[in-house]
């Protein structure tokens, strides 16, 4: 018998080969020879194991990178809506100031004699005139948790700048004031807040023109009224519209080609009959009138099924007083 032992370095795993066969994994070949082993050892698939890891460290890492974009984005987002609410918030003077459709939305506006027509109710404080404006605001608040209810307004009273120059206003300030709280023990029947504004449209040291501006919740929706007195400083009575102006059907008239020219046409004065307007126009818990630099207004509160609520005015160029 003859026995020829062929000696060799396995090409696998290193160990010593006798007669071709690998002592310690198993691998046979003959000398060198590039041979693949029989069976599937677990190192065998060692390389697309680690492929498959590699691949998912790179979608992971690509998925926390897509993560921590959308945050910043999100982040970002919300920070810039924030800080418009803030800036909303905090720069909105004329929160009170959108009851009425008919006149420029515009924070800045100034009245003027030379205006075509009041664009918008403002204050027009005259500081030269001998008395001064204090503003004044009561609240109140329904006490119940889900009661929403509430009572604002905001109205001027009449100071002497001097003390000693005898001017009295204390009753124009008590009629100013029964106008401001007109709803201040109804304001619980309503389903929201009630908020009153007032403004001072025109000053001088013989009269002045006080406008309040109502917000009235009804269901979803908000009813805006108007509300106008106007005072002869030195007796502190109330000047009636009828010294104002002249209320007949040439009126009416003009009311109706300044509402084309001002508002564009509302569809409530322009399919009501002229004795509908003269009858709003008489009408002393109704209608408004007040005086400005641009001249005379002239208005009234109206209530139709078919056009809705609301209040319209015009601006009509010349004073009676």
């Amino acid at each position: 018998m003859s026995e020829n032992r062929d000696f060799d370095f396995c090409p696998r795993c290193g160990a010593l080969m006798q007669d071709g066969v690998c002592r310690s994994c198993g691998y046979s070949g003959r000398f060198g020879s590039v041979q693949q082993p029989t069976q599937n050892y677990g190192m065998g698939n060692s390389p697309k194991k680690k492929k498959t890891k590699g691949w998912v460290i790179i979608l992971s890492i690509l998925g926390a990178i897509l993560l921590i974009s959308a945050l910043i984005a999100v982040t970002m987002n919300v920070s810039r809506l924030i800080f418009h609410a803030a800036q909303n918030t905090v720069g909105s003077s004329d929160y009170y100031d959108d009851y009425g459709d008919y006149y420029d939305d515009s924070e800045d506006y100034e009245p003027s004699e030379d205006d075509a027509y009041y664009k918008e109710i403002v204050d027009d404080i005259n500081e030269d005139a001998a008395y001064t404006i204090d503003w004044l605001t009561e609240s109140r608040w329904a006490s119940a948790g889900d009661d929403t209810t509430g009572y604002y307004v905001t109205y001027p009273e009449l100071r002497a700048k001097d003390a000693d120059n005898g001017a009295d206003y204390s009753t124009v300030n008590a009629a100013i004031k029964r106008a401001a709280e007109q709803y201040k023990d109804s304001y619980a029947d309503f389903t929201d807040s009630v908020t009153t504004s007032g403004y001072v449209t025109y000053m001088d040291d013989e009269k002045i023109s006080v406008v309040f501006q109502h917000r009235l919740p009804e269901g979803e929706s908000t009813l805006p009224k108007l509300t106008a007195l106007n005072f002869r400083l030195e007796t502190g009575e109330q000047i009636a519209p009828s010294e104002m102006i002249a209320i007949d059907d040439e009126l009416v008239m003009r009311f109706r080609a300044q509402d084309q020219t001002q508002n564009g046409g509302v569809d409530f004065v322009t399919n009501s009959t002229d004795e509908e307007l003269l009858k709003l126009l008489s009408d002393p818990r109704e209608s408004a009138y007040f005086y400005s630099k641009a001249g005379l207004e002239v208005g009234f509160n109206y209530e139709s099924e078919e056009y809705g609520k609301g209040w319209v005015s015009v601006t009509l160029k010349e004073r009676a007083l």
